[in-house]
């Protein structure tokens, strides 16, 4: 299971960037905000429209700033209000619906009232904006309950329909949240990937507005992307049914209960005062990484202890606590599985790069090989830091996205050149080859440049070259004439 990325292209804000404070700087960017309300023209989609001042409304990106998201709004209000003209009609009418913070609203509705009483006319869609019809709620759960995706469909006469989307993650906070365009596709997607335990159920929306409320309060800090889009999707779940004034609440654990439980359920542990101790820590890290339930367990809490784990843990003491955690929770064999094979993986400090090694294999001829096609196991992708393994071919390809940061924005965005696509791709595919060595001539060659003064970048880029020379487009994708590039390669060498 997994989100779909398929979100709504907000209009151009033109590369500006909200102030951190200051007169000059303000007054700029407020004129030139409402510079590019007063661009909206009466036929504009209405639902760039809203994201468009959904954005404007979101929270500077800088959180040094020496004003408050509210100030700074009351000031663009007041700003359009003592400018009246298309630009104050078109933001006020967008900011009314879509200011969240504080009273910032209510004061866009009433600076619009005193910007058309000097005579302004609003465009026909300002009687529209915010409005919309809401259609279907669906909700997608991973076995484990670490992945919950929400969909919600929302329609307007004349205008394709379109959709509020979050991935919410381990601990109820907003992972992914997108407004998309073809929500139809995004469900038929979904349905399309889910895995054999993953389900996939229509809900009511007061239901949905529940959890994408309550999911939303958990989240703090916010990524950008998401504040961009907050108040637009505080505007459609509004339109989903009334819920409770209060959010729900997080699961409360007796500890002693707890404790009591688990050794009752485990006889062959013995009950010390050490093991009580790792009982008690386990229970509490559950209890701090997800809340909403008692004494989670799944891959997502796992990887989150991995750095974690007390010195005293010992694997047996966790595969039990996992197997009694799984067993009440009811999850299937082969999820109990998947987790024990990941308490093997945390307890497991062989280096990667001699994964499949054999004893009678040279072992610095592999590690001098695998450690040039990936000198690092660890990368950043965006703006995180990851820890990958290089005997994994998925975080080999990973890692060498990681080399070429100048693409991450393009490929978050799915919207990688096909040049650029090649580059990632057959790169990728000398460094498996380099990895596997196979064929030989690879790391022959690559020796054989390297040697002669080329640096790793330079000898991979040679490798590319050799590589593309001998391949060609088929039905399955690339496809190598490997006679001819073993050939290309002992020349190259």
């Amino acid at each position: 299971m997994s989100p779909v990325s398929r979100g709504r292209k907000k209009k151009s804000t033109g590369g500006k960037k909200k102030p951190s404070g200051g007169g000059v700087a303000d007054t700029g960017f407020y004129r030139a905000v409402l510079a590019e309300f007063a661009e909206i023209g009466p036929d504009e989609d209405l639902l760039g429209i809203e994201l468009l001042a959904a954005e404007v409304a979101a929270p500077p990106h800088d959180h040094r700033r020496k004003k408050t998201t509210l100030e700074q709004l009351l000031e663009l209000i007041d700003y359009a209000r003592r400018h009246p003209g298309p630009g104050a009609v078109n933001l006020l009418a967008g900011l009314r619906w879509f200011a969240t913070h504080g009273d910032a609203a209510d004061a866009a509705a009433r600076a619009l009232v005193e910007v058309l009483e000097t005579g302004q006319q609003p465009p026909a869609w300002t009687a529209e904006i915010g409005r919309a019809e809401p259609g279907e709620c669906w909700l997608c759960r991973d076995r484990f309950g670490e992945q919950h995706i929400v969909l919600c469909t929302f329609s307007r006469a004349g205008e394709a329909d379109h959709g509020v989307l979050a991935l919410i993650g381990l601990g109820g906070v907003v992972d992914e949240l997108e407004v998309i365009d073809d929500p139809a596709g995004v469900l038929a997607e979904l349905r399309e990937n889910l895995d054999e335990e993953d389900t996939l159920e229509r809900i009511s929306g007061p239901e949905a507005r529940l959890a994408l409320t309550d999911a939303l309060l958990r989240t703090d800090p916010m990524l950008p992307e998401h504040l961009a889009v907050e108040g637009l999707v505080i505007a459609r779940l509004r339109t989903l049914g009334a819920i409770p004034d209060e959010p729900p609440q997080d699961v409360k654990v007796d500890l002693d209960q707890v404790i009591g439980r688990f050794f009752t359920a485990n006889p062959e542990v013995e009950e010390t005062e050490e093991h009580r101790e790792l009982v008690e820590w386990l229970v509490a890290f559950a209890q701090q990484q997800e809340p909403r339930w008692e004494l989670h367990v799944g891959p997502e809490l796992l990887l989150m202890m991995a750095d974690e784990l007390p010195a005293e843990l010992s694997p047996e003491l966790l595969e039990a606590w996992i197997r009694w955690r799984a067993d009440e929770r009811g999850l299937s064999e082969d999820a109990l599985d998947e987790l024990l094979e990941m308490v093997e993986s945390l307890y497991d400090d062989s280096d990667p790069y001699l994964d499949g090694v054999e004893e009678d294999d040279d072992v610095e001829a592999v590690l001098e090989r695998r450690r040039f096609a990936l000198p690092e196991a660890h990368t950043t992708i965006g703006d995180e830091e990851v820890d990958l393994d290089p005997a994994d071919p998925d975080d080999r390809v990973l890692l060498v996205l990681g080399e070429h940061p100048e693409l991450h924005e393009a490929v978050a965005a799915e919207a990688l050149d096909a040049g650029s696509a090649e580059l990632i791709g057959t790169k990728a595919m000398v460094v498996h080859q380099l990895w596997d060595n196979e064929p030989p001539e690879v790391w022959a060659a690559a020796r054989t440049l390297r040697d002669s003064g080329l640096d790793r970048s330079a000898v991979l880029d040679r490798l590319r070259g050799v590589l593309r020379e001998s391949a060609h487009e088929s039905e399955d994708g690339i496809a190598l004439d490997i006679e001819n590039y073993q050939r290309a390669l002992t020349a190259l060498g």
